[in-house]
């Protein structure tokens, strides 16, 4: 691989690692600081936890450093906000076990499937598809229902925002995350999904702080 083609993957890493840490941290720091889950969702939290292997696993597969680092971060500071979440609201801690193992068994399940059919990597990205509308969905309800907004970022949910448009566009093989030409399924759902549910909380929310609500 020559220069040209690596310093673009190089530059795009970066700037996914960055973006990963501007999502994760504050949104772990939200909850630590201000002892409020308002408006998160347990099942999301959990199917989070639970599908992060997978996660890990397509960006290796996708041939995807970058990708790869970026998740392994997300994965540490996804645990840091779920104990978090389970110390503010401990009600909400059999909710997060029962759908973070069900996640995992059900990663597990596809990946096993996946090897024995030979198409792992679209197995994988199938799974993330339907796990990313199984996370996201509440996630949207939550945000969108919940009396108050308190415990979300406005930071995370714009990065997550900005995260969505990258994944969407690496998953068409663009933008240098992952080698140009590939297809990639996960990144695809998980991009446009991640639009969808947090552009109008990110907007609710934007409103709730303006208008000094929360």
């Amino acid at each position: 691989m020559s220069w040209t083609d690596l310093l673009p993957m190089l530059v795009a890493g970066v700037a996914l690692i960055a973006i990963e840490l501007a999502r994760s941290v504050p949104a772990w720091l939200r909850v630590r600081r201000t002892r409020r889950c308002d408006g998160i969702s347990p099942v999301s939290v959990g199917v989070l936890a639970g599908t992060s292997v997978g996660w890990v696993v397509v960006a290796m597969m996708a041939d995807s450093p970058a990708a790869a680092v970026a998740t392994v971060l997300w994965l540490v500071f996804h645990l840091l906000f779920l104990r978090e979440v389970v110390q503010v609201r401990p009600a909400a801690t059999r909710v997060i076990v029962h759908t973070t193992v069900l996640s995992l068994l059900g990663m597990a399940a596809v990946a096993v499937v996946g090897a024995v059919s030979g198409d792992i990597m679209t197995a994988l990205g199938l799974a993330i598809m339907f796990a990313s509308a199984a996370y996201s969905l509440p996630a949207l309800i939550s945000g969108m229902i919940s009396k108050s907004t308190a415990g979300l970022s406005m930071v995370s949910l714009t990065v997550n925002a900005v995260e969505g448009t990258i994944y969407f566009v690496a998953g068409m093989g663009l933008g240098g995350i992952a080698p140009s030409g590939s297809y990639i399924v996960a990144y695809l759902s998980f991009g446009g999904i991640s639009l969808i549910s947090n552009v109008p909380t990110l907007i609710r929310t934007l409103l709730r702080r303006l208008a000094g609500k929360d």
